[in-house]
């Protein structure tokens, strides 16, 4: 055994960095966006075979460094594993520019501001001793110009690997384009054997922006797009969270998902999280075999998400992966639906299932690009540095922008399903209790022994002359108990993921024209289709164990109290809801929980501690009915 020569370990490593020219174009980019480039030129030969070279008018590298910067894991981009858990920049470890070097005759150009530009050429020898060459100098304009020839010249089995020369210049071309999509103010050039293929200058307002979009991606796309601007800073120790771009409408989908970008800080990545919270907005409203088109961009604190998770950095790790699935979700339902849909407007908007042949009638988009006739300055929070950490450099704090183009009740609706949802991790950092929080933790009922026939459960309680006494507790009449004696007007439960339920269209307009009424429970309902009712929240549970509502009882509950009665009577309402509560198995703590609440909110009056409704909650089992029994 022995240690690999540092050339062949380079060239091991560029395995992982380099997988064929656009993988060098991806890097030398990433490094021009960090040095805070306002103009990139990137001009390539032979497909990249023969030539790639990036040109930036950036920061520069100097003098010092220019010989550090080709060897392994060296960066000016981080210092301490506290930069590493927040990455701000697109590049940080230090291995791309020694990878290519590995494989290919590199040679680097810089200047920086008001010095001497100098050069370094890393040379063809197969020991790769040039790493300690001394930087020549050279004539450069301000910023960096690095050139990568003859790729896996000294690696021919890789070499073989490559495809046609327009193949992988297509590759780059895609690798461009992703990253002028994010970079909306740097001006881009592309040339390819000297021919201009891409020049894309500056966009610096939202008018700029589509033009952009609508060269790389497409108009046909910006027409039948809808807006996505989604701000939210109320999550507990998260901080502020951005998600705008566009998607396209139900009714304009596309044969393959090509069409998709995604970023999360300004970079490009393809994540299962995010795939799966796209997916779910447009479920069941795309055809089979179909796919959504969008450009969102994702602004996160970037404490709260690992980049370092991949070698090519396509996949990040989310520290609250839940809560930003649930965030992205809500905020690709209020692009899709935007306004409940009115049962009397002259378009609806028809779910097409996988199954049904009946042909999509859509809601007519609007024409996104209309909204921006009057252009916007527009600032870009991931280019020219602004957020960067890096000591040659003035720093700005990373502030994700808080503009919503959608209605504050919206966003603070969503905003407080999400936090019922997870108030449990909250309770004990924020002081607020839950009904069973305030429980005591005595109480008459004592432990429960487990389940007996279903909704039925026993307990044991040892009294204060040692002696035990055993209760029948009738689950479901515990459960609707509780929930009536906890019941507060108009709170409600905002669905993340809002429900829905099959009815006939008379059915749905009827419930729809009661929507002031049922807000007493909290219930917000809408139109989804002719025959389908969208439920946007529903009524609180308070935490009570094991309680859920039957959808299906409660609405027909509903209609059957609405038919009968002239007038809103909220107390039958109320009834309606305690019918249609269901038990749902409960563990053994679950069961406990359930019976130190029913002796808090029971206690207050003896006499409602045995019936609710004329029906026994619960029933005592002493010696006398044993031997009865017996």
């Amino acid at each position: 055994m022995k240690s690999l020569s540092l050339q062949l370990a380079n060239q091991i490593a560029a395995g992982e960095v380099v997988e064929r020219p656009a993988s060098v174009v991806k890097e030398l980019l990433e490094n021009a966006i960090d040095a805070h480039s306002q103009q990139i030129h990137v001009e390539i030969e032979r497909g990249g075979s023969a030539l790639v070279r990036v040109t930036d008018d950036g920061s520069g590298i100097n003098k010092d460094d220019l010989s550090l910067a080709v060897t392994r894991h060296a960066t000016s981009k981080i210092h301490s594993l506290k930069e590493l858990e927040q990455i701000v920049s697109l590049g940080f470890r230090g291995e791309a520019l020694a990878s290519i070097s590995a494989v290919s005759k590199l040679v680097i150009k810089s200047k920086q501001a008001e010095q001497q530009a100098w050069q370094i050429d890393t040379g063809t020898d197969s020991d790769f001793a040039n790493y300690n060459a001394e930087p020549e100098p050279v004539a450069q304009p301000q910023g960096t110009t690095i050139e990568v020839r003859d790729l896996f010249f000294n690696t021919p089995a890789r070499r073989k690997f490559m495809r046609t020369i327009k193949t992988e210049f297509k590759h780059i071309d895609d690798i461009v384009k992703r990253i002028a999509l994010s970079q909306f103010d740097i001006a881009f050039k592309l040339t390819h054997n000297k021919k201009l293929v891409r020049n894309l200058p500056v966009a610096v307002t939202e008018k700029a922006i589509i033009q952009r979009i609508g060269k790389l991606f497409s108009p046909d796309f910006i027409e039948h797009a809808n807006k996505v601007d989604f701000s939210a800073d109320h999550f507990s120790n998260m901080g502020s969270l951005r998600l705008w771009g566009w998607v396209s409408a139900p009714q304009w989908h596309k044969k393959q998902a090509d069409w998709q970008y995604f970023y999360v800080n300004g970079r490009y990545i393809k994540d299962k999280l995010v795939n799966h919270a796209l997916r779910q907005a447009y479920q069941e409203l795309l055809p089979e075999d179909t796919f959504s088109a969008y450009i969102l961009y994702l602004e996160i604190d970037p404490q709260q998400v690992d980049v370092n998770v991949h070698p090519t950095k396509h996949e990040v790790r989310f520290r609250q992966s839940r809560l930003v699935h649930d965030f992205i979700y809500s905020a690709l339902k209020q692009a899709l639906f935007p306004e409940p849909l009115n049962p009397q407007a002259q378009t609806d908007l028809l779910i097409t299932k996988s199954q049904s042949d009946t042909a999509l009638k859509s809601v007519p988009s609007k024409d996104v690009s209309s909204e921006y006739e009057h252009a916007k300055a527009y600032v870009n929070p991931y280019s020219q540095g602004g957020q960067y950490q890096q000591k040659q450099y003035p720093a700005k704090q990373y502030q994700p922008s808080t503009q919503s183009s959608i209605n504050e009740h919206q966003v603070a609706e969503q905003l407080s399903g999400l936090q019922q949802l997870y108030q449990q991790n909250d309770v004990a950092n924020t002081g607020n209790k839950t009904p069973l929080d305030r429980a005591k933790k005595a109480n008459c009922l004592g432990t429960s022994l487990g389940a007996l026939i279903e909704n039925y459960l026993l307990s044991q309680h040892i009294n204060s002359a040692g002696q035990a006494e055993i209760y029948i507790v009738h689950i479901g009449r515990a459960q609707q108990y509780l929930w009536q004696q906890l019941f507060t007007a108009e709170q409600a439960t905002p669905l993340l993921i809002p429900e829905t339920i099959t009815l006939k269209n008379t059915a749905i307009e009827v419930l729809l024209a009661h929507q002031k009424a049922l807000k007493y429970l909290g219930i917000e309902l809408g139109q989804l289709a002719d025959d389908t009712l969208m439920i946007r929240s529903l009524p609180a549970l308070y935490g009570i164990p094991g309680c859920q509502i039957n959808l299906e009882l409660l609405f027909q509950a509903l209609l059957k109290e609405i038919k009968n009665s002239s007038n809103n009577d909220e107390e039958k309402y109320q009834d309606c809801l305690i019918q249609s509560l269901e038990v749902q198995a409960l563990s053994l703590n679950e069961q406990n929980d359930l019976l130190k609440l029913l002796a808090e909110y029971s206690s207050k009056n003896d006499a409602e501690r045995i019936l609710f409704k004329q029906q026994a909650i619960w029933t005592t089992l002493d010696q006398t009915k044993l031997k009865h029994l017996f």
